[in-house]
Protein backbone atom coordinates (compact mmCIF):
# COMPACT_ATOMS: atom_id res chain seq x y z
CA UNK A 1 0.00 0.00 0.00
CA UNK A 2 1.12 3.10 -0.86
CA UNK A 3 1.01 6.66 0.95
CA UNK A 4 -2.33 8.29 -1.00
CA UNK A 5 -3.29 4.87 -0.40
CA UNK A 6 -2.87 4.80 2.87
CA UNK A 7 -4.01 8.47 3.58
CA UNK A 8 -6.78 7.40 1.77
CA UNK A 9 -8.08 4.84 4.49
CA UNK A 10 -6.90 6.89 7.12
CA UNK A 11 -9.33 9.49 5.88
CA UNK A 12 -12.29 7.47 5.46
CA UNK A 13 -11.92 5.86 9.13
CA UNK A 14 -11.86 9.34 10.37
CA UNK A 15 -14.80 9.98 8.42
CA UNK A 16 -16.89 7.18 9.47
CA UNK A 17 -15.99 7.74 13.60
CA UNK A 18 -17.48 10.88 13.91
CA UNK A 19 -20.64 10.32 11.75
CA UNK A 20 -22.36 12.79 14.32
CA UNK A 21 -19.46 15.71 13.19
CA UNK A 22 -20.82 18.65 11.56
CA UNK A 23 -17.92 21.18 9.32
CA UNK A 24 -20.60 23.45 8.76
CA UNK A 25 -21.22 23.93 12.68
CA UNK A 26 -17.69 23.77 13.30
CA UNK A 27 -17.00 26.90 11.04
CA UNK A 28 -20.11 28.51 12.18
CA UNK A 29 -19.04 28.22 15.99
CA UNK A 30 -15.45 29.34 15.70
CA UNK A 31 -16.19 31.77 13.68
CA UNK A 32 -19.05 33.59 15.88
CA UNK A 33 -17.07 33.33 18.73
CA UNK A 34 -14.07 34.70 17.27
CA UNK A 35 -15.47 37.52 15.25
CA UNK A 36 -17.41 38.39 18.17
CA UNK A 37 -14.50 38.93 20.68
CA UNK A 38 -13.03 41.02 17.99
CA UNK A 39 -16.41 43.46 17.11
CA UNK A 40 -16.97 43.56 21.27
CA UNK A 41 -13.05 44.92 22.03
CA UNK A 42 -13.25 47.48 18.65
CA UNK A 43 -16.55 49.16 19.89
CA UNK A 44 -14.95 50.09 23.32
CA UNK A 45 -12.35 52.10 21.65
CA UNK A 46 -13.03 56.21 20.97
CA UNK A 47 -10.89 58.88 20.18
CA UNK A 48 -8.54 56.94 18.69
CA UNK A 49 -4.95 58.52 18.41
CA UNK A 50 -3.31 57.52 15.23
CA UNK A 51 -0.19 56.31 16.98
CA UNK A 52 -2.53 53.87 18.78
CA UNK A 53 -2.39 52.03 15.55
CA UNK A 54 1.10 50.92 16.02
CA UNK A 55 -0.48 48.34 17.98
CA UNK A 56 -1.55 46.46 14.88
CA UNK A 57 1.77 45.87 13.54
CA UNK A 58 3.19 44.83 17.15
CA UNK A 59 0.18 42.64 17.43
CA UNK A 60 0.77 40.76 13.70
CA UNK A 61 4.65 40.23 14.78
CA UNK A 62 3.48 39.10 18.04
CA UNK A 63 1.04 36.39 16.95
CA UNK A 64 3.74 35.39 14.36
CA UNK A 65 6.15 34.93 16.78
CA UNK A 66 3.71 32.63 18.79
CA UNK A 67 2.21 30.92 16.41
CA UNK A 68 6.01 29.34 15.08
CA UNK A 69 6.82 28.47 18.61
CA UNK A 70 3.94 26.64 19.22
CA UNK A 71 3.71 24.96 15.65
CA UNK A 72 7.68 24.15 16.17
CA UNK A 73 8.16 22.50 19.53
CA UNK A 74 4.74 21.58 21.56
CA UNK A 75 2.89 20.50 18.23
CA UNK A 76 5.83 18.64 16.61
CA UNK A 77 7.65 17.51 19.57
CA UNK A 78 7.07 15.22 22.43
CA UNK A 79 8.05 16.48 26.30
CA UNK A 80 7.91 14.21 29.28
CA UNK A 81 6.31 16.79 31.49
CA UNK A 82 3.82 18.54 29.01
CA UNK A 83 0.65 16.56 28.11
CA UNK A 84 0.72 15.11 24.30
CA UNK A 85 -2.92 15.88 23.71
CA UNK A 86 -1.80 18.98 21.31
CA UNK A 87 1.12 16.70 19.44
CA UNK A 88 -1.51 13.94 19.09
CA UNK A 89 -3.86 16.19 17.25
CA UNK A 90 -1.98 17.85 15.51
CA UNK A 91 1.40 15.58 14.13
CA UNK A 92 -0.61 12.17 14.44
CA UNK A 93 -4.20 12.96 12.91
CA UNK A 94 -3.74 16.12 10.99
CA UNK A 95 -0.35 15.14 9.15
CA UNK A 96 -1.72 12.04 8.46
CA UNK A 97 -4.62 13.31 7.34
CA UNK A 98 -2.87 15.79 5.12
CA UNK A 99 0.23 14.82 3.23
CA UNK A 100 1.63 16.46 0.61
CA UNK A 101 0.63 14.21 -1.65
CA UNK A 102 -2.94 13.93 0.29
CA UNK A 103 -3.12 17.96 0.74
CA UNK A 104 -6.53 19.28 -0.37
CA UNK A 105 -9.62 19.50 2.44
CA UNK A 106 -12.38 17.11 0.16
CA UNK A 107 -15.57 17.83 2.47
CA UNK A 108 -16.78 19.72 5.22
CA UNK A 109 -16.15 17.01 7.45
CA UNK A 110 -12.42 17.16 7.02
CA UNK A 111 -12.81 20.68 9.08
CA UNK A 112 -12.41 18.83 12.10
CA UNK A 113 -8.70 18.00 11.20
CA UNK A 114 -7.96 21.46 9.73
CA UNK A 115 -9.65 24.19 12.47
CA UNK A 116 -9.22 24.37 15.89
CA UNK A 117 -11.29 22.36 17.91
CA UNK A 118 -14.04 24.32 19.55
CA UNK A 119 -12.73 23.79 22.99
CA UNK A 120 -9.88 25.59 22.23
CA UNK A 121 -11.69 28.58 21.25
CA UNK A 122 -14.03 27.89 24.04
CA UNK A 123 -10.50 28.31 26.51
CA UNK A 124 -9.32 31.36 24.31
CA UNK A 125 -12.26 33.19 25.23
CA UNK A 126 -13.31 32.41 28.39
CA UNK A 127 -9.73 32.37 29.89
CA UNK A 128 -7.10 33.80 27.77
CA UNK A 129 -8.98 36.46 26.31
CA UNK A 130 -10.40 37.55 29.82
CA UNK A 131 -7.23 36.97 31.64
CA UNK A 132 -5.24 39.07 28.90
CA UNK A 133 -7.60 42.17 29.86
CA UNK A 134 -7.07 41.91 33.33
CA UNK A 135 -3.40 41.58 33.12
CA UNK A 136 -3.33 44.32 30.40
CA UNK A 137 -5.79 46.88 32.32
CA UNK A 138 -2.90 47.55 34.91
CA UNK A 139 -0.66 49.59 32.47
CA UNK A 140 -2.50 49.88 29.44
CA UNK A 141 -4.95 52.85 28.45
CA UNK A 142 -8.26 51.83 26.93
CA UNK A 143 -7.44 52.04 23.75
CA UNK A 144 -4.68 50.00 23.57
CA UNK A 145 -6.01 47.77 25.65
CA UNK A 146 -8.74 46.65 23.50
CA UNK A 147 -6.75 46.97 20.35
CA UNK A 148 -4.27 44.22 21.85
CA UNK A 149 -7.35 42.07 22.75
CA UNK A 150 -9.37 42.88 19.22
CA UNK A 151 -5.84 42.00 17.25
CA UNK A 152 -5.33 38.65 19.17
CA UNK A 153 -8.91 37.50 18.01
CA UNK A 154 -8.34 39.11 14.18
CA UNK A 155 -4.81 36.97 14.22
CA UNK A 156 -6.71 33.46 15.41
CA UNK A 157 -8.79 34.26 12.50
CA UNK A 158 -6.22 35.10 10.16
CA UNK A 159 -4.24 31.94 10.82
CA UNK A 160 -7.65 29.73 10.80
CA UNK A 161 -8.31 31.52 7.11
CA UNK A 162 -4.58 31.39 5.42
CA UNK A 163 -4.62 27.82 7.12
CA UNK A 164 -8.00 27.19 5.54
CA UNK A 165 -6.88 28.50 2.02
CA UNK A 166 -3.21 26.30 2.14
CA UNK A 167 -5.30 23.30 2.04
CA UNK A 168 -7.67 24.21 -1.22
CA UNK A 169 -6.83 22.87 -4.59
CA UNK A 170 -4.45 25.16 -6.01
CA UNK A 171 -6.56 25.84 -9.19
CA UNK A 172 -9.32 27.59 -6.19
CA UNK A 173 -10.35 30.81 -7.11
CA UNK A 174 -9.05 32.37 -3.64
CA UNK A 175 -5.53 31.15 -4.99
CA UNK A 176 -5.51 34.08 -7.14
CA UNK A 177 -4.27 36.42 -4.16
CA UNK A 178 -0.59 36.10 -5.13
CA UNK A 179 0.17 35.93 -1.00
CA UNK A 180 -2.45 33.11 -0.40
CA UNK A 181 -0.52 31.03 -3.03
CA UNK A 182 2.71 31.62 -1.63
CA UNK A 183 1.85 30.46 1.62
CA UNK A 184 -0.24 27.50 0.12
CA UNK A 185 3.34 26.14 -1.62
CA UNK A 186 4.84 27.44 2.04
CA UNK A 187 3.00 24.91 3.91
CA UNK A 188 2.79 22.32 1.26
CA UNK A 189 6.19 21.76 1.71
CA UNK A 190 5.74 21.33 5.71
CA UNK A 191 3.18 18.76 4.98
CA UNK A 192 5.92 16.37 3.60
CA UNK A 193 6.28 13.74 6.16
CA UNK A 194 10.33 14.07 5.98
CA UNK A 195 10.42 17.40 6.40
CA UNK A 196 6.90 18.35 8.99
CA UNK A 197 9.42 19.04 11.88
CA UNK A 198 12.33 20.76 10.45
CA UNK A 199 10.73 23.55 8.12
CA UNK A 200 8.12 25.81 7.10
CA UNK A 201 6.37 26.34 10.45
CA UNK A 202 4.38 29.50 9.83
CA UNK A 203 0.97 29.67 8.68
CA UNK A 204 0.43 33.86 8.14
CA UNK A 205 3.26 34.88 6.71
CA UNK A 206 6.87 33.39 7.05
CA UNK A 207 8.71 36.22 9.13
CA UNK A 208 9.76 33.99 11.70
CA UNK A 209 10.46 31.20 8.89
CA UNK A 210 12.83 33.51 7.83
CA UNK A 211 14.20 34.84 10.79
CA UNK A 212 14.95 30.94 12.45
CA UNK A 213 15.86 30.23 8.93
CA UNK A 214 13.85 27.35 8.80
CA UNK A 215 11.82 28.32 5.54
CA UNK A 216 12.60 26.00 2.60
CA UNK A 217 11.43 26.84 -1.11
Amino acid sequence: MNQREKVARFRLKNRNNKKWYSGAFHLFFNGTCLVTISLFSFIQISDLQIIELIIIPIMLVIGNLFVYLVHRYPLHKKYRYIHDGSYGQHTLWHHRFYTNENYQVVKKEDFQTLFFPPVVVILFSLFFIPGLYFFLNLFLPNNLLFLTLGMSSIYFILYETVHYTSHLPEKHWALRIPHLQKMRKHHLIHHDPKLMDKYNFNIVFPLFDNVFETRKK
